[in-house]
């Protein structure tokens, strides 16, 4: 990413794409531009419409601050390609802050990564490989296996990491790799509702996250995303990240648009 006082420029790469480059994956430029232009250490909430699909090309980048106080500030980011807007973002980012603190949160029962296979060793010649999931090394906790292709529970499980471990310690790029885990979990976890394949894609619509705790110490995190209701062409997500220590990481939801 290059440039600053809030007009940015940046590529969006080859090999991110489901039906076009990933949509977490698009976010995480917005949020990346959203750190660069604030003087907040951290952020702390996201909220993106998809307005079209992206194209692995250059990208400009329109970062507004809406209103900043002292320890926080709220931000507008736009994503522009050929003169048209394919993103609208805001953000919220945060500085250090300390305060009461309570942690309620119960993480999911699951193996630790290492005693789950990879996905590449269950998936069947039918499965959909988009070259998207090359960058991300999964390992499904839920539904088993052997349930695959049988209707069950709208949740898909699983742990992740990226495969080339990115700057962590920043916490924007921490943030960014929540949302592009959160995008890819709740459409798998509608599928798991049918027995045959899902009939439909469904573009995601927006994005809506809420960033807990950093997760730099965690390389695997897992990922809980369900879909608790499909109706009217519009298919329903919420999903939850958890660092490999149980700490809740970030939550979101989403809502997604059945299309032929």
């Amino acid at each position: 990413m290059a440039g600053g006082d809030g007009r940015y420029t940046a590529t969006i790469a080859d090999g991110w794409d489901i039906w076009g480059p990933q949509g977490g994956y698009v976010a995480t430029i917005a949020l990346r531009a959203a750190g660069a232009a604030s003087p907040f250490a951290r952020p702390a909430g996201f909220a993106c419409h998809y307005l079209r699909a992206a194209k692995a090309e250059a990208v400009e980048i329109d970062v507004e601050s809406l209103r900043q106080a002292r320890r926080a500030e709220s931000l507008r980011v736009t994503l522009v390609q050929d003169g048209v807007r394919v993103l609208e973002a805001l953000v919220w980012t945060v500085a250090e802050l300390e305060g009461v603190g309570h942690d309620a949160a119960a993480a999911p029962d699951a193996p630790p990564p290492d005693g789950v296979q990879p996905w590449e060793t269950l998936a069947t010649a039918s499965t959909p490989r988009f070259p998207f999931w090359r960058n991300l090394d999964v390992r499904p906790v839920l539904p088993d296996p052997y349930e695959w292709g049988r209707a069950t529970e709208p949740r898909s499980l699983v742990w992740q990491r990226l495969r080339v471990r990115p700057p962590l310690e920043d916490p924007f790029v921490d943030a960014g790799r929540f949302l592009i885990a959160a995008d890819a979990a709740m459409y798998p976890a509608a599928m798991f509702a049918y027995d045959e394949p899902f009939p439909y894609v469904a573009p995601s619509m927006d994005l809506v996250m809420s960033f807990h705790g950093s997760g730099r110490d965690s390389e695997w995190i897992l990922v809980d995303g369900v879909s608790p209701l499909a109706a009217d062409a519009l298919v329903a997500g919420r999903a939850a990240i958890w660092s490999s220590s149980g700490r809740l990481l970030a939550s979101g939801m989403q809502q997604m648009l059945q299309r032929v």
